[in-house]
């Protein structure tokens, strides 16, 4: 094996993929899309970091299957939430001993197509309504408001910091 610790990611709209290459500087680690990891790295020890979709980290099962998660990243348009983390360890079935993080990501429905495309365009409305009826927003609840509207990114080195002293 040539590295041990490597980087594995899903991005549907290329936020999660930022997350994953900015993680790999930090931590000088190798970062791959899911698929697209050398042989070499059969069974190493991943982070792994997933689009969501309907509460599923997308691609963290196969990615389980392949290599020793150390760590699961799910990346979202949501404000961060400790409730949003624990939800996906259950769907996912993620161990215990295995940290959960949500990252907020971005969204630009320019970049789906078909169905995906559609099933947003009816949630970025509902997102958008709840959280105008909400009146004052934090900065996090902005920015997924400025996703519902068109392009839009929360992708920021700084929100990397827990993943990063975990590993430092």
């Amino acid at each position: 094996m040539i590295n041990s610790r490597i980087i594995v990611y899903s991005s549907n709209t290329g936020f999660t993929e930022q997350y994953a290459k900015l993680l790999g500087r930090a931590l000088d680690m190798p970062s791959y899309k899911l698929g697209n990891v050398p042989a070499c790295h059969k069974g190493a020890e991943a982070i792994y970091l997933g689009w969501l979709f309907a509460g599923k980290i997308v691609g963290y099962r196969k990615c389980a299957k392949k290599y020793n998660i150390s760590c699961a990243v799910g990346v979202g348009m949501s404000p961060p939430s400790p409730e949003l983390a624990e939800g996906l360890r259950a769907t996912e079935k993620i161990p215990a001993g295995t940290p959960v993080f949500y990252l907020q990501g971005g969204f630009d429905i320019t970049k789906l197509k078909g169905p995906m495309k559609l099933i947003m365009k009816v949630k970025c409305k509902e997102i958008a309504a709840r959280l105008n009826a909400k009146g004052e927003l934090t900065q996090a609840e902005r920015a997924t408001l400025e996703m519902t509207q068109g392009a839009a990114s929360a992708v920021d080195g700084a929100n990397l910091a827990e993943i990063i002293a975990l590993y430092k």
